[in-house]
């Protein structure tokens, strides 16, 4: 696959995936999340580049316990949660990395039952250099509860999944605090929640693929309203809750999907990106009432911005592995 030759060709002299500039590159980050959505790629050149992500980010600590954005950042429960999706996938969930990795997420468990991507303790003397009070970095969050969720060997992981439950919206979607896409926050929770289902689960997870199938449109790409002709992040999302949702009726709108992925991928193997990450105000308890968003800052004067893979390799790591699993659904 031309996507995961792009994929496999971005790393740096070290092996390191970089992408986003908001502090430096986002280089734990896209390492975590590439290095697990190849895994849900067949063939061995994939397999290797996800091993070889985990042995980089197994011998390798920030500032504190579990993994952030990058090497001078601390750690935070969302992508120590990639992380540790990488570690379950080569089989390495009960390194001694990986064990400590799963001690640092649950220490970000809330007493609402959803994990939260910052706890003072860990990230307190970084953050209040910018800012005294950080209430909505510190509340829970749906999409890092969503992808701590679907760690099968995390303890207290069923306590995840009744939050998730909770806090599904009537539609079927969830949520989502650092992204503008609830796509990617409702493929992860419905996933979550079939991974190990219960009767209850199966109506939540079918309500989650009928709301993905209706944001997929005619021609096969979900339009936002940061990506108005298309988003191949949202639509690689879509199509990843649709097949989790597992209705027949939702077949017609992933092969629209998939066709206008395949059509819209770049001659290198890429696709465009599209992954637009929030970066809330301390306060931000809900980033959907907030109505104005700058683009792309950097640094501090990233918090009420979205900023954007430029690098592409979120966005194609996401198309990847949606295509993957639509392939093995067939």
């Amino acid at each position: 696959m031309s996507g995961t030759q792009f994929l496999t060709a971005q790393r740096d002299p070290d092996g390191w995936w970089n992408d986003y500039e908001v502090r430096g590159p986002g280089q734990f980050w896209a390492t975590a999340f590439v290095g697990a959505s190849l895994t849900e790629v067949p063939g061995k050149d994939a397999h290797a580049a996800a091993l070889d992500a985990w042995r980089l980010l197994a011998r390798t600590r920030g500032p504190s316990d579990g993994w952030g954005y990058g090497p001078q950042v601390p750690g935070d429960a969302d992508i120590t949660s990639w992380a540790l999706r990488l570690a379950e996938a080569v089989g390495a969930d009960a390194e001694p990395r990986a064990v400590e990795g799963y001690d640092f997420v649950l220490r970000h468990l809330r007493a609402d039952g959803g994990i939260t991507s910052y706890v003072p303790e860990v990230a307190g003397p970084f953050l209040s250099r910018v800012a005294p009070r950080w209430d909505g970095w510190y509340a829970s969050h749906p999409c890092v509860t969503a992808a701590a969720a679907g760690l099968l060997r995390l303890p207290r992981r069923p306590r995840l999944l009744t939050r998730l439950r909770e806090i599904q919206r009537p539609e079927g979607s969830w949520a989502a605090y650092w992204w503008a896409d609830r796509e990617y926050s409702t493929a992860l929770a419905a996933e979550a929640l079939v991974a190990d289902p219960d009767d209850r689960d199966i109506p939540a997870a079918a309500a989650a693929g009928r709301w993905a199938a209706e944001r997929i449109g005619p021609d096969g790409a979900v339009r936002t309203s940061w990506e108005p002709d298309g988003s191949p992040f949202a639509t690689a999302f879509a199509v990843r809750a649709v097949l989790a949702g597992g209705a027949r009726q939702g077949r017609p709108a992933v092969r629209r999907a998939v066709r206008w992925l395949l059509d819209s991928q770049r001659p290198d193997g890429s696709w465009k990106p599209s992954a637009w990450c929030r970066c809330p105000g301390p306060m931000d308890l809900d980033p959907d009432e907030r109505e104005h968003w700058e683009r792309n800052r950097r640094g501090r004067a990233a918090l009420g911005s979205v900023v954007l893979d430029n690098a592409a390799l979120y966005t194609t790591a996401s198309v990847v592995a949606a295509l993957g699993r639509a392939t093995a659904a067939r």
